[in-house]
């Protein structure tokens, strides 16, 4: 696998229901968030309430960090180089990529951006305090090099929607990176056209989907609406955009964001666009799927059919998502089968050229 499988997984943050709470739906969810934990697991997902200044509470900390940026978030297949058997590079991991993204290849001078260093290093994160890794992770502001106002970072970073994290998670993450080892590595600059002079506008937290008020595990639905929603990933690509490239903030989870192939450096094996799929409970989406059918395809990156799921998907025993907990993938499998039922054709299927496992982002029948 060559660096062109990086790409293509990066421009996955380039995806940027009504739904009526009650007051119950908002406690639940809140008191779920606040408490920066999931229902037990060696992943981390059951770490207690990381407040308070205890050594206990600090290494719950910097695991449920782990578990968001290794797992939950996947931020390592934007962030660390590959190798080119596809594997990650460990001895870079989160060091930052070099023009990742390349919106016009045979152009030196326009096109590139480059994934951020994110490790402890003069090069990364080591000059920065607390709060501007903060504002940079969920407010897309970035300390500028000259002092002044605070530069924009391009929505390819999902700031955008991981500002609807709980302030326990925030804290979390930024606790779990001042952990990783120093990597001396300082990106390319980016180049036209990611150059932005504002950051997008989050996506509003009252848009993510409630589960429906008669679904029989509702409280399990409400913390997968976190999982899902708040933390971003699922939200940010399976959201389809206007042509401006903004999220259609009223068709959460529909399915259909487009990547073309040429743009993610794919081989021709796949169609020459790929649309994420319909994950509402509809017959066009999974209508008909089971709690662990949605687990499999989480954790195993097989459908319903025990068709590998496409890319940019990244689920799979050796992608990001296979390392997410039972309960958590669970909590996300009751959600996405308890929102609301939203008719929208996904145009084309999409077969991968390696079967999950292989060290490949998994793939198969429409992208995850």
């Amino acid at each position: 696998m060559t660096q062109s499988w990086m790409r293509h997984l990066a421009l996955c943050a380039l995806c940027m229901l009504n739904a009526d709470g009650c007051a119950d739906d908002a406690t639940e969810g809140s008191a779920y968030a606040a408490s920066g934990a999931g229902r037990g697991g060696k992943s981390g997902s059951g770490s207690a309430a990381v407040s308070g200044s205890s050594a206990g509470n600090a290494a719950a900390a910097v695991e449920r960090g782990r578990y968001l940026v290794e797992n939950m978030g996947a931020c390592g297949d934007c962030h660390t180089p590959r190798k080119p058997d596809g594997s990650f590079d460990m001895a870079q991991w989160l060091a930052g990529v070099d023009c990742f993204a390349d919106a016009d290849p045979q152009n030196p001078d326009f096109g590139c951006i480059s994934s951020r260093n994110l490790t402890n290093d003069e090069t990364g994160l080591k000059n920065r305090s607390d709060q501007q890794i903060k504002d940079m992770l969920v407010k897309g502001e970035r300390p500028s090099d000259s002092g002044g106002k605070p530069d924009a970072l391009h929505p390819i970073m999902p700031y955008w929607v991981l500002g609807n994290m709980s302030a326990a998670d925030v804290n979390a993450m930024v606790a779990y990176l001042r952990t990783v080892p120093g990597v001396n590595h300082r990106v390319q600059a980016r180049q036209d056209p990611f150059n932005v002079s504002a950051p997008a506008p989050l996506f509003p937290e009252a848009k993510i989907p409630m589960p429906r008020a008669d679904y029989p595990q509702r409280s399990a639905a409400v913390r997968g609406r976190y999982l899902a929603g708040n933390l971003g990933i699922c939200l940010e690509c399976h959201t389809p955009r206007d042509a401006m490239g903004g999220p259609l903030v009223d068709r959460a989870f529909q399915g259909g964001r487009a990547f073309a192939r040429e743009e993610l450096g794919l081989p021709p094996v796949f169609p020459a666009m790929i649309y994420t799929s319909n994950i509402t409970p509809d017959d066009t989406g999974i209508g008909g799927w089971s709690v662990q059918d949605v687990v499999n395809a989480i954790k195993q990156g097989m459908d319903k059919e025990q068709k590998p799921l496409c890319p940019p998907m990244p689920s799979g025993p050796m992608a990001p998502f296979g390392g997410i907990t039972d309960t958590d993938a669970e909590d996300i499998a009751h959600y996405v089968l308890s929102i609301p039922a939203a008719a929208n054709m996904i145009p084309a299927e999409c077969t991968p050229p390696q079967p999950p496992g292989s060290g490949q982002p998994d793939g198969g029948g429409d992208a995850g």
